[in-house]
């Protein structure tokens, strides 16, 4: 019934609507990798929802650029590239964890769906392996998403005694997963 009511649509409007049909389908297919580049390049999980939203935005814009036959996923990641360097634009009052440097060589460098399924494997096991308090100061300020200003109230701590904590975590979380990513290539 609606493919027989498209067909009497001009063969413009139905290209047209195929078009948007095909983008969709593609958008969609690409919103876990885009989430997991954008969490990669932005490091916290509610603002990468947020430029998330705002490249979705752009994408949609911008659809009619997107040239059939090319990689959808790479140029939806060039986008979100440049709605990231928007994002630390409006934030540059913020101390940032990134150079601009280390974000381009991320930004050239996107990884398979397995490999991402393979880091978030390693970082689940590493997790398991932390302290009980360790891990739940991780899951309050990374899962829950608890600033570090709630989190200074909530512990009482200052706020740079907290952030060494952390920052002793991730870099700890990073030799664990590189160790389980190297012995798992071996």
């Amino acid at each position: 019934m609606i493919r027989s009511a498209l067909r009497t649509l001009p063969s413009s409007r139905m290209n047209d609507d195929d078009r948007k049909e095909r983008f969709i389908k593609r958008l969609t297919e690409n919103q876990s990798r885009l989430f997991a580049y954008l969490v990669t390049m932005i490091g916290d999980v509610h603002e990468s929802h947020n430029v998330l939203q705002e490249t979705n935005l752009v994408l949609w814009s911008r659809s009619v650029d997107f040239a059939e036959g090319t990689d959808f996923g790479a140029w939806a990641r060039a986008i979100a590239h440049y709605q990231v360097l928007a994002y630390r634009r409006d934030k540059k009052r913020d101390r940032l964890l990134f150079d601009e440097s280390l974000l381009a060589q991320i930004a050239e460098s996107p990884e398979s769906a397995e490999d991402d399924e393979v880091r978030r494997a390693a970082l689940r096991d590493c997790l398991a392996e932390l302290p009980d308090d360790l891990r739940l100061l991780v899951s309050q300020r990374y899962g829950a998403g608890s600033s570090i200003k709630d989190l200074t109230r909530r512990l009482g701590k200052t706020e740079g005694a907290l952030k060494m904590a952390l920052g002793r975590i991730r870099h700890k979380l990073m030799l664990c997963i590189e160790k389980k990513l190297s012995a798992e290539e071996s």
